[in-house]
């Protein structure tokens, strides 16, 4: 997925502390970038940036024991490195897998199942539930935001 938004102009600038990856795009004047994934560890970091910086490689983020460069397409590909047709931002904030619809549909149908078979002490249940879900799709809206907490005029993601 790197690969393909990097042609598109994203520019990875770092990971969180989750993993997602931190993504901008400046308007008007995108570059393609290419990425790449190493295993860094303690022993093997110095002989991995030896080997990469020199052919132009950069250090974009780390989590657990991965390592992930990047380094514009124009370093290989010359002017032809540049993004062919740079699409529109989506329109979307909130992408959900199949995976993460199913679970939105049991949570709903547990909450559902608490707020009428246990009376009250369901019901706060169902209530602290909702407002963390409420919490949790505000935060990610901020986050996702240009401007927003976390990044800096992109989008984050996890590929």
């Amino acid at each position: 997925m790197l690969a393909v938004h990097g042609d598109q102009g994203w520019e990875v600038e770092s990971l969180d502390a989750i993993g997602r990856f931190v993504c901008r795009r400046v308007p008007g004047a995108a570059l393609a970038w290419e990425y790449r994934r190493e295993v860094i560890t303690d022993r093997r970091r110095a002989q991995v940036l030896d080997e990469l910086e020199p052919e132009g490689w950069e250090l974009c983020g780390e989590w657990l024991t991965y390592g992930w460069f990047k380094r514009p397409k124009a370093a290989t590909a010359g002017p032809a490195g540049a993004p062919a047709s740079v699409p529109p931002p989506p329109a979307q904030w909130l992408f959900l897998s199949r995976r993460g619809k199913a679970a939105l549909a049991v949570w709903t149908v547990l909450a559902a199942a608490a707020f009428v078979a246990l009376g009250p002490p369901g019901y706060a249940m169902v209530l602290m539930g909702v407002g963390w879900a409420v919490t949790t799709a505000v935060m990610a809206r901020r986050e996702t935001a240009p401007g927003g907490a976390g990044t800096t005029a992109g989008t984050t993601g996890k590929s």
